[in-house]
């Protein structure tokens, strides 16, 4: 894509768009939903993004702007999690641009592109998560969102 972003950083786009979307089309009430008991909500599985990913820049010494996690067992409501989500999602991409920069990312032991394939895999992972816990609790997204919400993939 001309447009000078690099694919590490369109990939990376591309995903936090996924997960804002999904958010933006859940209604509050199934933010409370779960796939069995004794699991996190759909709300926890999100903050559960953001704690991962302060986490890691935490690990990597990477410029955090302040950012910190949820408490543990936190269900925050829909705008913290945005917040939250926005925030750890330009601090990852800065990390991730300045490893593409320089080859690596610190303290991780293979290229970048392992690094952002590892952030993928453990978000698709949670989102996974979340549509079957609304799926299981009945609330239902509009067919538009389950198989459109990828559409962010195909402009990457």
């Amino acid at each position: 894509m001309g447009d000078g972003t690099s694919a590490v950083a369109r990939a990376w786009a591309a995903n936090c768009e996924v997960n804002e979307r999904l958010l933006a089309e859940i209604p509050d009430a199934g933010l409370a939903a779960r796939f069995a008991p004794r699991t996190r909500t759909v709300s926890a599985q999100f903050a559960h993004l953001h704690n991962v990913r302060v986490m890691h820049l935490s690990k990597r010494e990477a410029e955090a702007g302040g950012l910190a996690p949820f408490p543990r067992g936190a269900e925050p409501a829909r705008g913290e999690i945005e917040a939250a989500l926005a925030a750890s999602a330009r601090a990852a991409g800065d990390l991730l641009s300045k490893g593409e920069a320089t080859g690596r990312v610190p303290g991780w032991g293979g290229p970048p592109a392992t690094f952002l394939a590892y952030l993928l895999a453990h978000e698709a992972h949670h989102r996974g998560q979340i549509l079957v816990s609304l799926r299981l609790s009945g609330v239902k997204l509009p067919k538009e969102i389950t198989y459109g919400l990828w559409d962010a993939w195909r402009r990457a």
